[in-house]
């Protein structure tokens, strides 16, 4: 005991004579600053980095840090590293603090700052990609104040990792049901991307850029994917239809529910016609087409609706849609009319190119009017028209096909060339532009709900377009190319609006800033 005292007033010595000169004037130990930390302005989904700097007297001192954002009035440990590298993972606002200790007096100061957040996702391409290890990511185009933000491996930025198998498709819901584990409640209608790969799907919101979901957690069944891809993926206003070898599953707003019932295996193809309506599928099984009904219907339809071998009184053709005995090459949507087919003004056509069993020399092209899709009472085929190959070998080839979302018109890409056959006139247009590279995806986009003409409903912005796309990959990298369309001179190519990135495109969604145009709207490809 002794001792001890003894060791305590020497150390109280050494802290007396620290404080002291040889006047014996009291000096203060001076405070430990914190310089090169402020807050800001940041977007959603963006990484904070801010390397500190600590003073003592004037001079740079040694320091180790604690770093931490609040939850409500919850501090939590987000780094402890010298230098902060910190993805936004939240909307509106974050309060975030930082700890300095003095490494050799333990001395400590604390410094809180703040960021505002504002959205990122919000007007632009987003782009889902093959990375070169054969998995998925995604890169963003998008429209800023200042001009184009390019973003590039955002998945792999929200996840650690890419998403697993080539891509598939990304598209959009506002009707997903999310249960928080960490605060115990279900949030409703949350707004998020949902991309898709052969292996692979998330809810990635909107919002903050946050992984809510994936695989097992979307599905009440999940399928063996060590086994099976996915190969299509359609979203609606409510719900959607995803494909997995062969098989379907409907979304209900919480999750996938099990695959349908019945013996079919359905082709890649999916289209669909306006808001919240069956999607149309064929099935290679039993070489029928057939309806995939709303999931918010799901109670009632648990299996494939097959069209009925009826017809209307004003129907010439009276061609079954079912077993077919054909292969299915295409089968694309546009808004436009069959012209042949006066009794169905006003609704859009699927068409679907095929290729009866045993003919090689010839092609079948039917326009299917959406005007029965609706319960299936009666056969959809409204148009039909045999096509020698012999005419275009390429049409029957081709690499890639999209139909001109409201013409009459199938655009196809064979060996890099790109042409077109028109529907209305019997006609093809061959050769019309040629593209260096590997050609990885195409698609016409007609994008009719990225507007704002009403000054109440804030700034008035103009985004509506009708768009070609197609990919193309060199190396390592992919380049973009944008065709706009009039009826008078066709397409045009804008290099202006060329994007350039690293992998390999595999699909496009144009992510408009009003999104309950888009909500009310429907992407219509797979």
């Amino acid at each position: 005991m002794k001792r001890y005292i003894i060791m305590m007033i020497f150390m109280a010595g050494l802290i007396f004579v620290s404080c002291y000169d040889k006047d014996n004037t009291i000096h203060r130990i001076p405070d430990l600053v914190i310089e090169n930390v402020t807050g800001g302005s940041v977007k959603t989904g963006e990484v904070i980095e801010i390397t500190p700097k600590c003073v003592m007297g004037g001079e740079e001192v040694e320091c180790t840090y604690n770093w931490y954002r609040y939850r409500d009035t919850v501090l939590e440990l987000i780094s402890e590293d010298s230098h902060l590298e910190w993805r936004v993972d939240t909307v509106g606002s974050v309060t975030l603090e930082v700890e300095a200790t003095h490494v050799e007096s333990g001395i400590q100061a604390v410094l809180t700052f703040y960021y505002s957040i504002t959205p990122r996702i919000n007007g632009g391409w987003l782009i889902l990609k093959e990375t070169m290890d054969g998995n998925t990511d995604m890169d963003v185009s998008l429209i800023q104040a200042n001009g184009i933000e390019f973003a590039a491996d955002q998945l792999s930025l929200a996840l650690g990792e890419p998403m697993k198998g080539k891509p598939v498709s990304l598209l959009y819901t506002e009707s997903y049901q999310w249960y928080d584990p960490e605060t115990g409640t279900t949030e409703t209608k949350q707004k998020c991307l949902i991309p898709v790969s052969q292996k692979d799907i998330l809810m990635y919101r909107v919002a903050d850029e946050k992984v809510l979901a994936r695989n097992e957690e979307l599905f009440f069944e999940m399928p063996d994917f060590g086994s099976s891809n996915i190969s299509s993926f359609m979203q609606l206003a409510q719900s959607g239809g995803l494909i997995c070898d062969g098989k379907a599953y409907l979304r209900s707003n919480v999750a996938f529910m099990p695959a349908l019932l019945g013996n079919y295996h359905l082709a890649p193809n999916v289209v669909c016609w306006k808001y919240n309506n069956p999607m149309l599928v064929y099935d290679e099984l039993n070489t029928s087409f057939g309806l995939l009904v709303g999931s918010s219907n799901f109670s009632t339809t648990m299996e494939i609706k097959y069209f009925a071998d009826d017809y209307q009184p004003d129907d010439d053709l009276r061609i079954s849609p079912n077993r077919m005995d054909a292969e299915l090459i295409y089968l694309g949507q546009t808004d436009k009319s069959i012209l042949s087919d006066p009794n169905k003004q006003g609704y859009g056509t699927a068409y679907a190119l095929m290729k009866k069993n045993g003919d090689a020399n010839n092609l079948l092209l039917y326009g299917l009017t959406v005007a029965e899709w609706y319960n299936a009472t009666y056969g959809p085929i409204r148009f039909a028209r045999t096509i020698p190959v012999s005419r275009c070998e390429a049409f029957a080839t081709a690499d890639f096909y999209t139909m001109h979302q409201t013409n009459n018109l199938i655009y196809f890409i064979k060996d890099n060339q790109l042409s077109y056959y028109d529907i209305d006139n019997d006609e093809f247009v061959e050769n019309i532009h040629t593209f260096e590279g590997e050609v990885t995806y195409c698609k016409y986009i007609g994008n009719d709900y990225d507007y704002n003409t009403a000054t109440w409903l804030g700034e008035l912005y103009e985004n509506r377009f009708e768009r070609l796309v197609v990919a193309t990959s060199s190396g390592t990298n992919y380049t973009v190319h944008v065709f706009d369309w009039s009826i008078n001179e066709g397409l045009t190519l804008l290099p202006n609006e060329e994007v350039k990135g690293e992998g390999k495109v595999h699909f496009m969604l144009w992510f408009p800033r009003n999104t309950s145009n888009f909500f009310n709207s429907i992407y219509r490809y797979s």
